[in-house]
């Protein structure tokens, strides 16, 4: 569900008028969280800290080792007793993506959606969608200055570390004006931009760089070049003690490769089942081959489950390739 400008204008206001009134309001984002979801909900839990609500920061899984010396991070956790007066989720396309913390947030008189993703599945009462934002970042940027709350170091630490994060350090397709915007006046706190770049995207712990070497060497191409793909399996993960959020850029670094148009990442998650990250370029449609797998995200970044069968990876090659021409 996409919303036009004066769509996203109403349901700000509506969403704000929400906040106002709720004293107890929990935030939720998606398992295995990336830099977007963490960082926005953080950024936003910060700033309605500051006009006195009792923010709850929920996650169904750990906060990945990275983004730990986030402001708010040891906050965030895995379940909570009571419902709130509200529920907001950040970076969720689908209840699927809220397992174990789903139940709390039924509770809960409203559920508030904010999320940039073009394929999933509305269960909210009330949406904040855009999906030309570059970011989920850029979403509550604009919730915090409808609510008239002052910026700070701290919310803009979150804040830009979703959009550093999400855009591949302002490479993404929807990078815009209102990007840079939303970022100068978080560098206008005086954050060190260098340094939370460094921290939160560019830094590489050494099991990432072993296991990210490992999928180079991997990689593989269609005859014509324009689909690649890699893969790591459980056993690498054991051998070099790595986790899963090591892997998460390989699938846009390998989109690098000469000319290709699409790229696919494969990563063992169970003994049978498969992860699968799906990156384009330009005007080809991967979220929507996501779609067919049960999966979903945007048009150019998005992600699968698939059965860890050669005929199943044989068969998501091929769609990718019918694609690409």
């Amino acid at each position: 569900m996409s919303m036009n400008k004066k769509e996203f204008q109403k349901n700000l206001k509506a969403i704000a008028g929400v906040i106002r009134k709720s004293q107890r309001i929990i935030l939720a984002c998606h398992m295995n969280p990336d830099g977007d979801a963490i960082g926005s909900m953080l950024g936003l839990g910060l700033g309605l800290a500051k006009i006195k609500k009792k923010v709850i920061f929920l996650c169904p899984d750990a906060i990945p080792p990275r983004y730990k010396a986030l402001p708010g991070a040891k906050q965030v956790k895995n379940h909570c007793k009571d419902a709130g007066d509200l529920a907001i989720t950040l970076d969720c396309a689908s209840l699927t993506q809220l397992p174990s913390v789903d139940k709390i947030l039924k509770k809960s008189k409203y559920i508030v959606e904010i999320d940039h993703h073009v394929y999933r599945d509305q269960f909210g009462d009330i949406q904040l969608i855009l999906e030309d934002a570059s970011s989920v970042g850029e979403i509550v940027f604009a919730l915090l200055q409808h609510l008239r709350i002052k910026m700070d170091k701290r919310i803009a630490e979150c804040l830009l570390t979703s959009a550093i994060v999400e855009t591949c350090s302002f490479s993404g397709e929807n990078v815009s004006q209102d990007t840079f915007e939303a970022c100068a006046k978080f560098v206008e706190t005086g954050v060190d931009f260098n340094k939370i770049s460094q921290r939160y995207y560019w830094k590489k712990n050494l099991p990432a760089m072993h296991l990210t070497g490992l999928s180079y060497l991997r990689i593989k191409t269609t005859k014509n070049k324009d689909v690649v793909w890699s893969a790591i399996y459980k056993e690498d993960f054991k051998k070099f003690h790595g986790k899963q959020e090591d892997v998460d850029p390989v699938a846009d670094d390998i989109l690098m490769t000469g000319d290709a148009k699409i790229s696919l990442f494969f990563r063992e998650i169970e003994s049978n089942m498969l992860r699968v990250s799906l990156r384009s370029k330009g005007s080809i449609d991967v979220g929507r081959l996501a779609t067919i797998y049960g999966g979903g995200g945007h048009q150019n970044v998005s992600s699968c489950r698939i059965h860890n069968t050669k005929r199943g990876i044989d068969k998501l090659i091929k769609q990718a390739s019918q694609l690409a021409h």
